[in-house]
């Protein structure tokens, strides 16, 4: 029973010290990404900001900012979005429907040699 308590009187321990560090925890980018010194800080008309709120630089991202490595998607690091429904139906129906060809097509290749 002693040892129970200091297991878990660990692990409340170290909630308690991981939990604590929620300002440096809160100063890194979410996801992979990574500043390397040519991002441009909001307030550059030019450039405005990522404004998807949740791509690793968004708004709600400590790290918001322009980054040119990522123009094609207006300066926004998108691996941190997670895949939009629409996209997710798409992809599931179309592999029904490639499916559905693929048992078609053997079916009428068994048929073929039955004859």
């Amino acid at each position: 029973m002693e040892t129970m308590k200091k297991i878990v009187l660990g692990i409340f321990a170290m909630g308690c010290v991981f939990l604590s560090d929620t300002d440096a925890l809160a100063q890194s980018c979410w996801g992979t990404y990574v500043t390397d010194g040519d991002e441009i800080p909001c307030g550059d008309p030019m450039f405005p900001c990522c404004d998807v709120y949740n791509a690793c630089n968004g708004t709600n991202s400590p790290c918001n900012n322009y980054d040119p490595d990522y123009s094609g998607t207006g300066g926004c690091d998108l691996s941190c979005t997670p895949i939009d429904s629409g996209v997710l139906f798409l992809l599931i129906g179309g592999a029904a429907f490639g499916g559905m060809m693929i048992m078609r097509r053997r079916q009428e290749a068994l048929e073929v040699i039955k004859n």
